[in-house]
């Protein structure tokens, strides 16, 4: 038989190879845009799935390093609007404003610390701890009027001293009276703005003020003394650092949002917490950036500032030892009648949506 095959048949065998070829493109064709198809089906679904609900969102907090920090940070360098969000933050001046701005629903998220939640879920207001913002115990304290020395707390019976209703500071003298003896209701507690605070104790109307960093610096560069804060004391005349167990006031500052969001509008709650956390991470890891951003808004030293921010350890974690200070706050409260019924942290906390994001910024568990 010839090696060499019949012009003819050569081209029947082309002619069928270009068929096959063409089968074969056709179903590569079916079976690619089959696939894009379905790729575009996976693709709208997980759009509509992470779709935000509304992209408007007021946010109150204080205007401080302890609460307020990452709202100033997330706001003044686009987190919020890298998220696709229109946050305007509400800016007041105590954790009482705070707790009334929420408790009424005027806003949907707040900065807020544990005591301030606390009291919501007594009244059982459907507002919920989402993500975690700091420890914020060191910052808050007490500090003596210009020129006021004690020889021991116990003179502090029979002495007015500055606070604010709805700020929990005031747990720190009511250690303090556990501790060395004296009787708390014998002090008289004048109610007022911190900044009004500062004003009265400088006059002399009040002989302290219990409140809440930089209100604590202000009164103590115009000749004040710091007293104690909820891990510091000085009333011995020195310092000394608390331990764990023996802390002053144990206080932590968190994100809440409205339950009608966290059920109707988890996505645009989720994108709140990327921008947090975004400015926590910002802090940890560029304190001089951050420290610029938060200045703005506290408008204080950058050195006060610095050490200020130093004490407080900022983290977007719901933990166990938030927990532990919902505890605490609830048990003070209740025992005073400033509460009517005892919290629980799972009163408080819903971990849901932290936990879809990252589970590993949930160390609290129900029942810890």
């Amino acid at each position: 038989m010839s090696p060499f095959r019949d012009p003819a048949e050569l081209r029947l065998v082309a002619c069928c190879g270009l068929a096959l070829a063409a089968i074969a493109a056709a179903t590569l064709g079916v079976a690619s845009s089959a696939a894009r198809a379905q790729e575009k089906r996976a693709e709208e679904k997980l759009e509509q799935a992470t779709k935000l609900e509304q992209t408007t969102v007021d946010v109150v907090a204080t205007r401080d390093t302890q609460i307020g920090a990452q709202l100033a940070i997330a706001d003044a360098l686009g987190y919020f609007k890298d998220e696709g969000l229109r946050v305007t933050p509400k800016w007041v001046q105590s954790g009482d404003d705070v707790v009334q701005l929420l408790g009424s629903g005027a806003v949907p998220v707040g900065c807020a610390s544990t005591f301030g939640a606390t009291l919501l879920a007594a009244q059982k207001m459907p507002i919920h701890a989402i993500a975690g913002l700091a420890d914020i115990g060191g910052t808050q304290g007490f500090v003596l009027a210009p020129g006021v020395k004690l020889s021991s707390p116990k003179e502090l019976e029979g002495k007015k001293l500055a606070y604010t209703n709805g700020n929990p500071q005031v747990l720190i003298l009511a250690k303090l009276a556990r501790l060395f003896g004296f009787e708390f209701a014998k002090v008289t507690l004048v109610n007022m703005q911190p900044s009004e605070g500062v004003v009265a104790a400088t006059k002399g109307d009040v002989v302290g003020l219990l409140t809440f960093q930089p209100n604590l610096y202000r009164l103590v560069s115009l000749g004040g003394t710091m007293y104690a804060t909820g891990r510091d004391s000085w009333v011995t005349g020195t310092h000394e650092a608390l331990g764990p167990e023996n802390r002053l006031l144990y206080l932590n500052s968190m994100v809440m949002a409205q339950d009608s969001w966290i059920k109707d509008k988890p996505n645009t709650l989720k994108a709140l917490i990327r921008a947090f956390n975004r400015a926590t991470q910002l802090i940890a890891t560029d304190r001089a950036k951050a420290m610029e951003q938060v200045q703005k808004q506290v408008r204080i030293d950058g050195d006060a500032l610095a050490a200020i921010m130093n004490v407080n350890e900022y983290s977007s974690a719901l933990t166990v030892p938030m927990g532990l200070s919902i505890s605490y706050l609830s048990d003070w409260a209740l025992s005073i009648k400033r509460i009517p019924i005892a919290v629980a942290p799972e009163d408080i906390i819903d971990p849901r949506l932290l936990a879809s994001m990252d589970p590993s910024l949930v160390t609290w568990k129900p029942g810890k």
